[in-house]
C-alpha cells in the first residue's frame, strides 16, 4: 500500500497517539535527532498549517529507535492514519470505511484485489434491500479499491473487522466528526444503561427483546449485547429510519454478528412492538442531536403512551428536561407523565458521562406499568440522587438493586433496604414544581452502605466520635440581672435619649445607614443543581426549613457569565422572607445567592446602631402572621458594650449547637451501620478493650 497516490498520512498529534507519549514528546524528537544518525522523518505534504508523514516510515523509525511506548507501532499505524490521494473525506469518508468493515464481516472475505464492479456487485449481495452499506459505497465508488485495501490494513491492525469498527467510533473526536461526537456518552453511562435493561428484562414473563426506537442509537444496545454476550438469543431491535445515523447503527451490529429486527417507526415516533421489550434510548439521540425539552418529553411521552403491560423502558438524557424544575409546556408534558403512574423512577446522575459537555448533568428515568390498584393519590416514584458519586460497580449494582425494587410492589418495596433511592408520593412532586430529586438530595447522606465500604465509614465515624471535644469556652462568661433591670420581657440598658435599648423599624435603620437592603435574584430554574460543589442558593424554602440549607446550589462559573449584576451574600447577613409568616436566618459563613423573593439585611459594620444579626434574625421569626410592611417591621437594638459580648456568646452557643447537630447525626449513621451491617453479616464488631487488658 505504498502507491504515490494513495499512500498513508499521519500527522503530530496522530503520531503521539501511535507511539503512546504526549504530543510535546514528538516536538522533541523532531528537534533533537536532527543530526544523529537516526534522524525523525522529513514531512511528505503541509496541509491548512499541518505536517503530514508518511505514516509506514514514523513507524519504522519509532521501531528502528526503539522511540515511544507501543512495541506493535508497525501493526497500529493504520489505524492512526490517514489516506492520501482519495476525495471522500469527513463523514463521508467514515460511513465508507464503515461500511466496508461490514462488507468484509458479512462476506467473510478479503477485499483488497477486487475492483469496483466486484465490490459494488458483493454489497449488493450483502445489502440488496440497501439498508446499512450500498448506498454508502456508491457514494464513494471513485475511490472504492484505495478504500477497500484500506480497510483491510485496519482489519489486520485490528485482528477482527468488529475490532477495527469499534476503533473508528473510538476515534469520533480525533476525527472531528461532530454530529456522531456530540452526544457520545461515557461508557460507565451505556454499561449502567445495560445494567438496569438486563435487570428489568430479568422480571419480564419470557426473554424480551431490547429496543431502540431513537434514530441512529446504537451505544446502548452495544452495551446490551456486551452485558449479555451469554445469552444467545438476545434479539435487539433499532428503528427503521433512513438517516445515516442509522444506517451506522445497523452496520454496527452486524459487524458483530449481532441479531437485529427492524421496529417499524414513523415520522410522528409512533411504532408498534407486540411482545415483552425492553426499550433503551437516549436523548438528543444521535440522528436528532438537538432537542429541546419539549421535545425530549414529547418523544418519551410517545414510548411511554404505546408501553404494553410486558414492556419497561430505561430513557437517559440532560437533567435539566428530566430532573431539574421546567416551565410552560414542557412541564406539562412531564406532570402528564407523572400522572401517568408509568414513570417508576427518576435518578439524576454525576457530570462528566456526555463526553462533549462535561459539565452537563444527565439524569434517568425507568418506565414500567402503572400500578392499577393503586389510587392516584397514593402512587409513588422513586427519586435519587446520584449528582456528586462515582458510577463505580458497587454503585451501579446497588442503584440496579433499588431500581428492581421500586418496580415491585408496595410490600416488596418496604422489604428492600434503599442504598440510594427514596420514594416520593406522586401527587407531592408535581405538587412541588420543583427538582424532582430534591427529597432525595436532602437526604443523600443518609444512605446504607455494605461490605468494606461501610467498614471504612463506621470505622472513620467511631474515630470521630472518639476524639476529644473542642474546649469550652463558656466558663469565660457569666449570667446575672442587669442593674435597674425591669421586668421580665422589659427592652432595657439604653442610654438616655441614644434610642439603644428600645425597638425600631427596619425603615428607621435603613435611613439611619445602620441597616442595609438587598433584593434576592430571579434565577432560571435550569441554573439551579442539587449537588456539592457549587455556590449555595438560600430562597424561601431554605429559610423556613422546607429544606436544609445547602441543598440547592448554583455553579459560580454559571452565575457571574448569566448573572454579571449579581451579589453574593456577605457573613453575618440576615436572609429573610415575608410570605404568610416572615422568617429570616443568619448567614454565618457568605458567598451564597439569595434567590427571590427571598431577601437580604446587611448590619452596617462600621456604623451598627446596636444592631446585631442574630437578634434580628430572631425579632424576624418571633413576629405574627400579617405583620404589614417588612420596613414596619420592629427590631431590638443593644448597647454597644452588650452587643459585642452578645456577639461573641452567640457566635460560640452556634457553634457547639452545629457541633452537637453533627454529632447526633453521627451517631444515628453509626448506629444503622453497626446495626445492619452486623445483623446482615458484612461486618465484625470485636471489644478492643478486652483484647487490651489480656494482653501481657
Amino acid at each position: 500500500m505504498n502507491d504515490s497516490d494513495n499512500q498513508l498520512l499521519i500527522s503530530l498529534p496522530d503520531i503521539a497517539l501511535l507511539a503512546r507519549v504526549k504530543r510535546p514528546v514528538v516536538t522533541t524528537w523532531r528537534s533533537r535527532t536532527k543530526e544523529s544518525a537516526h534522524p525523525f522523518p522529513q514531512p511528505l505534504q503541509h496541509i491548512r498549517g499541518q505536517d503530514l508523514f508518511d505514516a509506514y516510515e514514523v513507524a519504522s523509525w519509532l521501531s528502528d529507535t526503539g522511540r515511544g511506548n507501543n512495541q506493535e507501532a508497525l501493526d497500529d499505524v493504520a489505524s492512526f492514519a490517514v489516506l492520501a490521494g482519495v476525495s471522500a473525506q469527513g463523514e463521508l469518508l467514515f460511513n465508507a470505511l464503515t461500511s466496508l468493515l461490514a462488507l468484509r464481516a458479512l462476506s467473510g472475505s478479503q477485499l483488497t484485489g477486487l475492483d469496483k464492479a466486484d465490490l459494488m456487485d458483493a454489497a449488493d449481495d450483502q445489502d440488496p434491500d440497501n439498508v446499512l452499506l450500498y448506498r454508502e459505497l456508491e457514494q464513494v465508488e471513485p475511490d472504492l479499491v484505495p478504500l477497500a485495501r484500506y480497510t483491510d490494513l485496519l482489519v489486520d491492525a485490528a485482528y477482527h473487522p468488529a475490532a477495527a469498527f469499534e476503533k473508528l467510533m473510538a476515534d469520533r473526536f480525533r476525527a472531528r466528526l461532530q454530529s456522531l461526537s456530540r452526544v457520545a456518552l461515557a461508557e460507565e453511562a451505556t454499561d449502567m444503561v445495560a445494567a438496569i435493561a438486563a435487570e428489568l428484562a430479568a422480571g419480564l414473563p419470557e426473554t424480551p427483546v431490547f429496543a431502540d426506537p431513537t434514530s441512529g442509537g446504537s451505544d446502548l444496545l452495544m452495551a446490551v449485547a456486551r452485558r449479555l454476550s451469554d445469552t444467545e438469543d438476545v434479539v435487539l431491535m433499532t428503528g427503521s429510519h433512513d438517516d445515516d445515523d442509522a444506517r451506522l447503527a445497523r452496520r454496527r451490529l452486524a459487524v458483530h454478528g449481532i441479531h437485529r429486527e427492524q421496529l417499524d417507526v414513523d415520522a410522528a415516533g409512533e411504532f408498534a412492538l407486540s411482545r415483552p421489550a425492553v426499550l433503551v434510548a437516549q436523548y438528543p439521540a444521535p440522528g436528532t442531536p438537538v432537542m429541546d425539552p419539549l421535545q425530549i418529553l414529547s418523544a418519551v411521552d410517545h414510548i411511554q403512551l404505546q408501553m404494553r403491560e410486558d414492556q419497561r423502558a430505561v430513557i437517559i438524557g440532560p437533567a435539566g428536561t428530566l430532573a431539574e424544575p421546567l416551565r410552560g409546556d414542557a412541564e406539562n408534558v412531564r406532570s402528564d407523565l407523572l400522572r401517568s403512574g408509568r414513570l417508576r423512577a427518576v435518578v439524576k446522575l454525576p457530570q462528566g458521562l456526555l463526553l462533549s459537555k462535561s459539565r452537563q448533568a444527565l439524569a434517568l428515568w425507568v418506565l414500567g406499568p402503572a400500578h392499577r390498584s393503586v389510587e392516584d393519590t397514593a402512587k409513588w416514584t422513586m427519586v435519587a440522587d446520584l449528582s456528586s458519586a462515582h458510577l463505580s460497580p458497587d454503585v451501579v449494582q446497588d442503584l440496579v438493586g433499588d431500581i428492581s425494587a421500586a418496580m415491585g410492589t408496595l410490600a416488596q418495596i418496604r422489604a428492600h433496604s434503599f442504598r440510594f433511592a427514596r420514594l416520593s408520593l406522586t401527587r407531592v412532586l408535581l405538587a412541588s414544581r420543583g427538582s424532582l430529586v430534591a427529597a432525595a438530595a436532602a437526604s443523600s447522606g443518609r444512605r446504607t452502605l455494605g461490605g468494606p465500604e461501610a467498614a471504612l465509614r463506621a470505622d472513620g465515624l467511631l474515630e470521630l466520635l472518639s476524639a476529644p471535644p473542642t474546649p469550652d469556652v463558656l466558663y469565660r462568661y457569666s449570667i446575672e440581672s442587669a442593674p435597674d433591670s425591669g421586668p421580665a420581657g422589659t427592652l432595657t440598658g439604653g442610654r438616655p435619649g441614644s434610642g439603644l435599648g428600645q425597638s425600631s423599624p427596619i425603615q428607621d435603620l435603613m435611613e439611619a445607614k445602620h441597616l442595609a437592603y438587598r433584593p434576592g435574584h430571579r434565577i432560571d430554574a435550569a441554573h439551579i443543581d442539587h449537588h456539592d460543589g457549587g455556590t449555595p442558593v438560600f430562597g424561601p424554602e431554605e429559610i423556613t426549613g422546607i429544606i436544609p440549607p445547602g441543598s440547592r446550589t448554583i455553579s459560580f462559573f454559571t452565575f457571574s457569565q448569566a448573572y454579571p449584576a449579581g451579589q453574593l451574600t456577605e457573613a453575618g447577613d440576615v436572609v429573610f422572607c415575608t410570605g404568610t409568616r416572615p422568617a429570616a436566618f443568619v448567614d454565618t459563613e457568605g458567598s451564597a445567592v439569595v434567590l427571590y423573593p427571598a431577601r437580604i439585611l446587611r448590619i452596617n459594620s462600621q456604623r451598627p446602631g446596636g444592631l446585631q444579626q442574630h437578634v434580628l434574625a430572631a425579632d424576624i421569626n418571633n413576629l405574627p402572621s400579617g405583620r404589614g410592611s417588612w420596613k414596619r417591621w420592629p427590631v431590638r437594638r443593644l448597647d454597644e458594650t452588650e452587643r459585642g459580648t452578645l456577639t461573641q456568646v452567640l457566635g460560640e452557643l452556634a457553634r457547639q449547637r452545629d457541633a452537637a447537630r453533627t454529632r447526633l447525626e453521627q451517631l444515628e449513621e453509626l448506629t444503622t451501620l453497626v446495626m445492619d451491617g452486623v445483623a446482615g453479616g458484612s461486618l465484625a464488631l470485636t471489644d478492643t478493650s478486652v483484647i487490651m487488658e489480656g494482653t501481657p
